[in-house]
């Protein structure tokens, strides 16, 4: 950490330290169990007992309000051994959450039109959020491997704030209070910081200019949104932070995508291993947040999501330590199409198929619930086949210089069979390999006798020919 200036050192020893804390607190809170009591309440004053107002998590599978028999108004007494007078929002759920324990639901004792009742409130399982804590360490552990090893760039120092503003907003964890301070300031930030290092990746090909600088902090509304959430306010707490993050993470794509285009060969290699990454981990999530904002049952989903989230920050520190590892032209394109094929599944499981099922529920006197499930097997048997036709499309696209050698040797190899002797098939083959290639000079050569001599010669070269013994003892 010697070689790091004074300001990178001051950012490595205040966010790596806060980050830990809040990965301690968020395993301690995950092997302690239990969950969380979203729901929504307002209390009138220190004297009042706080007022149930219908709102709820979407976390949560099904309206816990109606499984628990409680409906807006309602009077919140007690929860377990806890009396609830004057509580609000941030203290109902510490208490629920002591009062519960490892249960993932706690009783509570509420009031209706002057009658006291009752019942069982069911919680939002801990182990929901368990993804996260992968998602988390392997954007710390990238971004600290990176400042600490790779050369200090502007790109480098742009990942490392933004993968620790990601991998610190992605921790849940107890006190509730601690953390409704930490997440809305980490939340606020890692979207407009993830975008600046998409502006400045790679370093050579940075925007310039005060609106570049100024319009990613648009999406610094994603902190008041957490605000909101923890305030009890869900329903529009949900919606805002889903939009606001499903168009957050498509400019970031796009962001990648046309730099992508822009770029000489080395630096589109960097690129296209981010674009590998980026498309992997990050547009699962912007679908099933598209879906939530239309079916907000969906939000445990996104939770899954984090799993493949860990494919960025590994892509990433390829792209700027061993750019030229592996084939990653077939990584993107498989990633690309496999991505496709997720959209179109997902709208027609959550559009088409409902529908469809309707109409042949009345036409036909089907069930819906199993004209659903043979549509969506029929979904399935349509679109994931798809993959080997859109696949190549994509090479076609964003990678027409190799689509065309791949097209161009599939159509070669058969006609060498038609060739009449071995000079013929020699040349058929140089005039096609100078063709797909195009190098500046290109030779092929063929044993003659004692020695190999050009028979094929394209560009401005006199080669020579070489004797076959001395070739031997080159290569021994």
């Amino acid at each position: 950490m010697s070689r790091l200036a004074t300001l990178d050192k001051a950012l490595v020893l205040i966010l790596v330290p806060l980050w830990v804390f809040s990965f301690a607190l968020t395993v301690r809170t995950q092997l302690a169990g239990g969950g969380y009591a979203y729901i929504g309440l307002s209390a009138a004053d220190a004297e009042s007992y706080p007022v149930l107002n219908g709102d709820f998590s979407s976390e949560y599978p099904s309206n816990p309000l109606e499984e628990a028999g409680l409906r807006a108004g309602d009077l919140l007494v007690r929860a377990g051994g806890a009396d609830l007078r004057g509580i609000g929002k941030l203290a109902f759920v510490a208490i629920v959450r002591e009062e519960a324990g490892q249960d993932l639901d706690v009783r509570v004792v509420y009031e209706r039109e002057g009658k006291r009742r009752e019942t069982s409130l069911g919680l939002v399982p801990i182990s929901l959020f368990l993804p996260m804590l992968g998602f988390s360490f392997s954007f710390a552990a990238s971004a600290l491997f990176l400042r600490l090893r790779a050369r200090t760039t502007r790109s480098v120092r742009a990942y490392f704030l933004a993968a620790f503003s990601f991998a610190i907003a992605t921790c849940f964890f107890d006190p509730v209070y601690a953390n409704a301070v930490i997440l809305p300031v980490a939340s606020g930030l890692y979207l407009p910081l993830m975008l600046r290092f998409a502006q400045v990746f790679p370093d050579d090909v940075a925007p310039e200019g005060r609106w570049h600088r100024i319009w990613p902090w648009l999406f610094i509304v994603l902190g008041p949104f957490m605000v909101l959430f923890f305030a009890g306010r869900y329903t529009l707490a949900i919606a805002g932070f889903a939009g606001t993050l499903v168009l957050g993470l498509a400019t970031v794509l796009a962001v990648f995508t046309r730099k992508y285009r822009r770029l000489d060969p080395v630096a589109r290699r960097q690129m296209k291993w981010v674009l590998f990454g980026a498309y992997c981990a990050l547009l699962p999530g912007v679908i099933v947040l598209a879906i939530t904002l239309f079916e907000p049952r969906f939000l445990p989903l996104i939770y899954l999501c984090a799993w493949a989230a860990a494919i960025l920050p590994a892509a990433l520190v390829v792209s700027v330590v061993r750019f030229n590892l592996f084939d990653v032209d077939r990584l993107l394109s498989a990633a690309a199409s496999y991505n496709v094929v997720l959209v179109v599944l997902g709208a027609g499981a959550l559009v088409v198929v409902p529908r469809a099922a309707e109409a042949a529920s009345g036409l036909l006197g089907i069930d819906p619930g199993t004209g659903q499930v043979a549509l969506s097997l029929l979904l399935v048997g349509v679109v994931i086949p798809a993959h080997r036709r859109l696949r190549p499309q994509i090479d076609r696209l964003f990678f027409k210089d190799r689509y065309a050698l791949d097209h161009g040797i599939a159509e070669l190899l058969p006609t060498l069979s038609t060739c009449a002797d071995a000079r013929e098939l020699t040349e058929r083959v140089g005039e096609e390999l100078n063709r797909l290639l195009r190098p500046g000079v290109c030779v092929v050569y063929a044993g003659v006798e004692q020695s190999y001599v050009p028979v094929f010669v394209e560009g401005r070269a006199v080669p020579p020919a070489f004797e076959a013994a001395r070739e031997s003892r080159i290569i021994q």
